[in-house]
């Protein structure tokens, strides 16, 4: 009898063994969970963060290969085809990575290579192998290659593009007819590249934004498991966890403002290039008409102080991209001046020769952001001339500024083509190009509405089709 109270309490020392033993092993395993899904979700965030880089550096290329293959069109300059050469591979570059990935005997040397040459850091190339690898049968990734081989057809006819006019230049048969078809198709492969570029910069985005629900989702399962198993445990494992979160939270977060401030230089410089470009082909065509020396020179120095400004406006566009998170900069600025350098801007431009430029300037000093106030004209005043109508007997522009009791207002006016009603409310839409429009990579509306909003003010459109257009913009003053 004396035994039964031993082996009793044996017993029950063995259960508790036993239970504390498949506590411990459930928090093993639960603690191998967390690390794996962690290290995988990490590694798969980092890998996302590379392409979305990458696409910055393909993004980039692609541009500036159009616009230096844009100045090779024109000028047949032998330096800007060795620029756009240059910049192409580029992009070239990430589609021999894409092939090489995607071929039936996977060539990871030949990835890394190409990854290589599209301006990818080298530990990133590593971590875009992995992540194609490892995840390429994945819905949401399958799309984003598709988004990527599509982008890299129309690099492939870009090459075509410039490989064909090179051929023609060379051989002196490049009529003016082939310039016009080549730079319209270079300009409508640009449009279409950065509809490509951005789609596939969302489709990543959305997937780190599902990893993160994912590992939220996980986390949180892992963790009431351990909360169930030790309480004491689990308040530690807690609060690592949630450290890790936010640190993938802020850096995600961190990689999109980044990468959406790259986009948007990336889209300012291309749109507002196109004018000064325009601008030097139409004095050259003076200088090709003009036979007195002195003219000529004036003509140079003309050209020479629109490429000076246009140097000035991309130095400006970098500071205001790495100032974005410190906001409105304001100084005391003088609209005369800024109205003056916008008409002469646009004067020089093919559809302004035959426009009239009319001022009325009520106000002239105001304190305010200057960079974002020339941003607003230039294009609304670039609008209206690409915009005028050619069977009227005078084409005109008018800017007006004046003030209200809390506000400065600038009008900008003309009597072009107009704008119909059904597009006047989506005409501030990114991307947004009305009917058969072609003369517009719809965003310039959409960066002046920009400006005005971060200038805390509002834009005002009224237009009769056939008659006229208005664009009213009011600031406030402080």
């Amino acid at each position: 009898m004396k035994d039964k109270p031993t082996y009793t309490i044996d017993r029950l020392t063995s259960l508790i063994k036993k239970r504390v033993l498949i506590l411990l092993l459930v928090m093993g395993v639960a603690s191998a969970a967390i690390i794996v899904v962690n290290y995988y979700s990490i590694r798969m965030l980092s890998g996302t963060r590379a392409y979305i880089n990458g696409e910055s550096e393909y993004s980039k290329g692609q541009k500036d290969a159009s616009a230096y293959l844009i100045n090779y069109i024109y000028f047949g300059n032998e330096h800007d085809y060795k620029l756009f050469e240059r910049a192409i591979s580029i992009p070239k570059g990430n589609y021999i990575a894409r092939l090489a990935l995607t071929s039936a005997n996977l060539n990871v040397e030949l990835a890394k290579i190409g990854f290589l040459k599209g301006k990818n850091n080298p530990k990133d190339a590593d971590e875009m192998i992995w992540l194609f690898k490892n995840f390429k049968n994945l819905a949401m990734f399958e799309k984003a290659i598709g988004i990527w081989k599509a982008g890299d057809t129309m690099v492939d006819e870009l090459d075509r593009i410039g490989i064909q006019a090179h051929v023609k230049i060379k051989n002196g048969k490049l009529s003016e007819d082939d310039k016009k078809a080549m730079i319209l198709a270079t300009n409508d492969n640009s449009a279409k590249m950065t509809l490509k570029e951005e789609a596939f910069s969302q489709t990543l985005g959305n997937i780190s934004r599902k990893v993160n629900v994912f590992v939220f989702v996980t986390n949180v399962l892992i963790t009431l498991v351990i909360v169930f198993t030790s309480l004491s445990s689990a308040a530690i494992m807690i609060r690592r966890l949630d450290n890790s979160k936010k640190k993938i939270m802020e850096q995600n977060d961190n990689l999109q403002v980044i990468n959406a401030g790259l986009d948007k230089f990336v889209f300012n410089v291309t749109h507002d290039l196109r004018s000064p470009l325009a601008a030097l082909s139409g004095l050259i065509d003076l200088i090709d008409e003009e036979t007195d020396p002195k003219q000529i020179k004036a003509y140079r120095l003309m050209m020479r102080d629109s490429l000076e400004k246009q140097d000035r406006f991309i130095n400006e566009m970098l500071t205001f991209i790495k100032s974005k998170h410190i906001g409105v900069s304001k100084t005391e600025c003088n609209l005369t001046t800024i109205v003056d350098n916008v008409i002469t801007q646009n004067n020089s431009y093919n559809g302004g020769k035959g426009v009239k430029f009319y001022k009325e300037l009520e106000l002239t000093q105001v304190l305010t952001d200057a960079l974002k106030l020339q941003v607003i004209l230039n294009n609304l005043v670039s609008n209206s001339v690409k915009y005028s109508d050619p069977n009227k007997p005078e084409r005109w522009v008018k800017v007006k500024t004046y003030r209200s009791d809390t506000h400065m207002i600038i009008e900008v006016e003309d009597n072009g083509l107009g704008i119909r009603p059904k597009d006047q409310e989506r005409i501030f839409d990114k991307f947004y190009m009305s009917g058969e429009n072609k003369k517009s990579s719809g965003i310039g509306l959409y960066l002046v509405k920009d400006a005005v909003t971060q200038l805390n003010g509002k834009i005002e459109v009224y237009s009769e089709p056939g008659i006229s257009s208005k664009f009213k913009v009011s600031i406030p003053f402080c």
